[in-house]
């Protein structure tokens, strides 16, 4: 008699409880332009895919970066510049590597998702190195940047210079 009880009140509880795909995400935080978009924790892969990304970067593999870049990139700079063609930005790049060799040295990163729109983003501090006439100069660098389908659809970049002791 105690089973058929307890098997009953189990039944009455998950048969009360809407299936966890018909329970909407909570996130936490907030997005002013969009007031009803939160956020949660993503998933690493996601932020695999920046990883990747940045070392074809510091390999200077144009090839790769295409590969991984939408075709419609959208790129903020830390000066206020926007790139929004992989043409552009593989012209910037080709650019830059030859002129200064920077490289990205990634020192934390967290992928998230935003909720409802359900978009995989990472934000990462990376260092970035470069050779400027024949002198070294760092900077620190944050990026938030959004990735569909393993692509690098837009990121936004911040800089500032390190404090020197």
């Amino acid at each position: 008699m105690k089973n058929i009880l307890f098997i009953t009140i189990i039944l009455a509880v998950v048969g009360c409880t809407p299936p966890a795909s018909e329970t909407p995400l909570k996130g936490v935080g907030f997005f002013k332009p969009q007031p009803e978009e939160t956020f949660i924790a993503g998933s690493d892969e996601v932020m695999d895919v920046w990883m990747k990304y940045l070392d074809a970067h510091n390999n200077q593999d144009m090839e790769t970066i295409m590969s991984m870049s939408a075709d419609s990139i959208y790129i903020l700079g830390p000066d206020g510049s926007e790139i929004k063609t992989k043409e552009e930005q593989a012209a910037l790049l080709e650019d830059w590597f030859a002129a200064a060799n920077p490289k990205w040295d990634a020192y934390w990163g967290m992928p998230y998702k935003s909720v409802p729109s359900g978009a995989d983003w990472v934000i990462a501090g990376h260092n970035l190195t470069q050779t400027i006439e024949g002198k070294e100069v760092k900077e620190l660098h944050m990026i938030d940047g959004e990735i569909k389908d393993n692509k690098i659809v837009r990121f936004f970049v911040y800089s500032i210079e390190p404090k020197t002791e």
